[in-house]
């Protein structure tokens, strides 16, 4: 008997990648998506004003790869000119340093097919590191994305998924603006929640076939910027939804886990003002996240400075 799945055309998918003097990983993130099971109906590449050998390693794929140059306008702008552009409906995200294993199309696919009034899709993902100083990167721990029936409560959170992670329908992200550029970060989290409040549909893909590269570069951002604009966010996308008891609780919750998030982040990068914010962070809120109490501990003992001025 013949299956009837054979009758079933593949999902039209375009493959969309944001770079800026990304030459040190592009090649490896476009070898991934090559890679993929799924069939491909395009893949864009935006190069946001490189000023390295991004583009030439790009043309490199020949035909492979649909190359755009632009003057550099950031990351949201990228990602908004090239969904503007695809050529299908559905178009799956990768920042230009991550990578795909070769059935993570398939199964963002599959999950789609499932749910044809899905707006969007995420995938599990996995830490990639790298073993010793010049070895080969391998998948690390799973990180632990919940699944699409609880993701609203969460997202009025945290942002949980990253880009990469994401296929979604160009239509309904350009309606709403699609990612705002003002932000270069936490542009994904504000364009989720606003997908959300303007009832789009996610789907879940649980198994993690997105390789989430940790590199010196992926950290490079201002945590004091990034603070600023995930507070935004929070002000602009979740305190507004919330009744004017519950905002009172819950956005000194929200506020007080970016603040340690943070501070964490200064902590890593060897930046002043560690401490200060990370019991900025307690002072706010302290019932949840416990940890912050052994990491503000260890932190005075290791005399970090105070807090710079913003």
């Amino acid at each position: 008997m013949m299956d009837r799945r054979e009758n079933v055309s593949p999902l039209p998918l375009t493959v969309l990648v944001p770079v800026r003097n990304g030459q040190e990983f592009l090649a490896e993130t476009l070898q991934s998506v090559l890679a993929q099971t799924h069939p491909i109906s395009e893949i864009i590449v935006v190069n946001d004003g490189s000023t390295d050998n991004t583009a030439y390693i790009a043309s490199s794929f020949g035909e492979k790869i649909r190359l755009v140059n632009r003057k550099n306008a950031g990351v949201s702008a990228a990602r908004n000119y090239g969904l503007s552009i695809a050529t299908t409906e559905w178009v799956a995200l990768v920042d230009h340093d991550d990578l795909w294993e070769p059935n993570h199309l398939a199964n963002i696919a599959s999950v789609i097919a499932a749910n044809p009034d899905a707006d969007l899709c995420y995938t599990g993902a996995r830490w990639m590191k790298q073993e010793g100083s010049i070895g080969p990167y391998v998948p690390g721990d799973t990180l632990n994305f919940p699944p699409a029936q609880g993701i609203f409560a969460t997202l009025m959170e945290r942002c949980v998924f990253m880009p990469s992670s994401v296929a979604l329908k160009k239509s309904t992200a350009l309606l709403i603006g699609g990612f705002d550029t003002r932000y270069t970060h936490s542009e994904d989290w504000d364009l989720w929640l606003r997908l959300l409040h303007n009832g789009a549909h996610f789907v879940h893909s649980p198994e993690p076939t997105l390789l989430y590269r940790v590199h010196p570069g992926s950290a490079a951002h201002n945590p004091l910027r990034g603070l600023r604009q995930s507070r935004d966010v929070a002000e602009r996308d979740i305190l507004p939804y919330l009744s004017v008891v519950v905002r009172a609780i819950h956005g000194r919750r929200v506020i007080s886990r970016l603040e340690a998030e943070a501070a964490i982040l200064l902590r890593e990068n060897g930046l002043p003002g560690a401490l200060t914010l990370m019991l900025r962070s307690i002072i706010r809120h302290p019932f949840h996240g416990i940890r912050r109490f052994g990491i503000a501990t260890h932190m005075i003992f290791r005399g970090y400075p105070k807090l710079p001025s913003a």
